[in-house]
């Protein structure tokens, strides 16, 4: 059985400072995925929103990521042969979306 997950991070960069920093982070993502044996198989914009696929495992993950002025929202459908690692998966795209999304530091 399939299990949605909810992932909200929050941030202070405004909408577009977080739609620049999320569209220029995708290449660290891609690589990233790489080292796990993952793939990013669908990457479409729509205005403040990315729909992605992500292949891992035989199965490909679809979701969508939404930019708002003070959070970003990325909800995402795992098969259920995935649904078992939600968790793990979970806390992995939040600290990987804080680091995206943190300001560097001065």
């Amino acid at each position: 059985m399939a299990k949605p997950v909810s992932i909200t991070i929050s941030h202070d960069l405004g909408r577009q400072g977080a739609t620049d920093r999320l569209r220029g982070g995708l290449d660290r993502v891609r690589d990233r995925l790489g080292m796990v044996k993952m793939q990013l198989v669908e990457e479409r914009w729509e205005g403040d929103s990315l729909h992605f696929g992500v292949a891992a495992l035989g199965q490909t993950v679809r979701g969508r990521l939404d930019i708002a002025d003070d959070l970003v929202r990325i909800e995402v459908m795992l098969p259920w042969l995935l649904a078992a690692f939600a968790e793990k998966i979970k806390v992995g795209v939040q600290k990987q979306g804080q680091i995206l999304l943190d300001k560097p530091k001065a």
